[in-house]
C-alpha cells in the first residue's frame, strides 16, 4: 500500500517532522493498522525524492514517540500511538469513576460493588467469541514455543499440528479453525493444503536476543552438543550457531528418547544447547542426566526461538479482526 504523504519545503517545520506527522496521521485515521510494515528507508526516499537521511530521521522520530518499531533485518512496523492508548485509559477511568459514584449514591459498599462488577464482567467475557488457531510446523519444539508465546493473547485457543500430518486435513482445518498459523519456511507448503490464504498467517521466527548473546559469548575451545526432540529443530540450532566460532562446526545432536542414553552423549562436552521448554520432551532420567552434567561443571545453554515482533503484532491484529467479525454475526 502506497503512503499518502506530502511535504512543503517552504514551511518552517523540518521535512523529517512533516513526513513523521504524515505517517502519524495515517495511523490515527486507521489507514495504517498495528503490524503494518512500512516501506524501507530507501524505498520511501526513492518514492518521495528525498534523502535517505531525512526518511531515517522521520522513522527515528516515530520510534521515539512509540508509534513504530524498527527491527534490524526485518523492517519497520506500526505499533500504534501512545497518545491514543492513554486517551482510552483516561476515558475508561472516568467511566468507572462515574459508575462507582452512582453505586455509592445508591448505598452500595465497596465489597458489594466488587461482587456486582465481577458478575457483570464474567457475563461480558462469555459474550466474547474465542478465536481458534491451528499452529503448523515441522517440529514439536517450534510448535510448543509458538503456542507458549501466543498464550499471551486473550480469547485465543491454539492447537498444534505436525506439518507431515496435515496432507489430507485441508477441509478440516478450514472448517474448524479461524486461522492457520505457520512459519515463513512452510507457508507455501501449508497454503497448498489449505488453499485459502485469507485464513493463513505467516510468522517469521528468530532466536531471542538473549539466546544470540549467550551463543556469541561461547569460548572457542568449548565442546558443544545439542539435545532436543527432533532432527529439524537440531538443524535450526545448528543454523543459529553457524560461523560463531570453532565450536560451532559439526555439532552433534542427541534426540530425547534415543536408546544410547543421554549420559554417554554428555561425556566430554562442556556445553549443551537445549530448546526452551525442553523438559516437556525429556524423560525424568534424561532430566536427571542434564542436572548431573551441570552439577559437574557443564553449562546448559537455552535456545529460545520466538515469533519476531512484527509478526506477533500482525497476528494480534488478525485475531482482533476475527473477534470483531464473530461479534458482528
Amino acid at each position: 500500500m502506497k503512503l499518502n504523504l506530502t511535504v512543503d519545503e517552504e514551511k518552517a517545520i523540518p521535512l523529517y517532522r512533516q513526513i513523521g506527522e504524515g505517517i502519524l496521521q495515517e495511523i490515527y485515521t486507521g489507514r495504517l493498522a498495528a503490524g503494518f510494515q512500512l516501506p524501507t528507508v530507501r524505498e520511501l526516499a526513492d518514492e518521495m525524492g528525498m534523502s535517505r537521511g531525512t526518511i531515517r530521521h522521520a522513522y527515528e522520530y516515530l520510534v521515539q514517540i512509540g508509534a513504530i518499531e524498527m527491527i534490524q533485518g526485518s523492517g519497520s512496523f506500526v505499533l500504534g500511538v501512545e497518545e491514543k492508548t492513554s486517551s482510552r485509559k483516561e476515558k475508561a477511568l472516568e467511566a468507572l469513576d462515574q459508575m462507582f459514584s452512582v453505586l455509592s449514591g445508591l448505598g452500595f459498599t465497596p465489597r458489594e460493588m466488587e461482587i456486582y462488577f465481577q458478575l457483570k464482567l464474567k457475563g461480558l467475557e462469555e459474550t466474547y467469541q474465542f478465536v481458534k488457531a491451528a499452529v503448523v510446523d515441522c517440529n514439536p519444539e517450534t510448535i510448543r514455543l509458538i503456542e507458549k508465546q501466543l498464550s499471551q493473547i486473550d480469547y485465543l485457543e491454539t492447537v498444534g499440528f505436525p506439518l507431515e500430518k496435515i496432507g489430507n486435513m485441508g477441509r478440516q482445518l478450514k472448517e474448524e479453525y479461524d486461522l492457520v498459523l505457520t512459519t515463513s519456511t512452510h507457508f507455501v507448503q501449508v497454503e497448498s493444503v489449505i488453499g485459502d490464504t485469507r485464513r493463513m498467517a505467516m510468522m517469521a521466527m528468530r532466536p531471542t536476543r538473549e539466546t544470540t548473546i549467550s551463543l556469541a559469548r561461547m569460548g572457542e575451545e568449548e565442546q558443544v552438543g545439542i539435545v532436543c526432540a527432533s532432527k529439524n529443530f537440531a538443524e535450526i540450532i545448528r543454523s543459529g550457531c553457524k560461523d560463531m566460532g570453532r565450536w560451532s562446526y559439526g555439532i552433534e545432536a542427541y534426540l530425547f528418547g534415543e536408546a544410547q542414553g543421554l549420559s554417554g552423549f554428555l561425556s566430554g562436552l562442556t556445553v549443551v544447547i537445549a530448546p526452551a521448554g525442553y523438559e516437556t520432551f525429556a524423560s525424568e532420567q534424561e532430566q536427571s542426566a542434564l542436572h548431573d552434567f551441570q552439577e559437574a561443571g557443564g553449562r546448559l545453554a537455552i535456545y529460545d526461538y520466538a515469533i519476531d515482533k512484527g509478526s506477533f503484532i500482525y497476528v494480534k491484529e488478525l485475531i482482533r479482526r476475527c473477534i470483531n467479525k464473530k461479534k458482528s454475526l
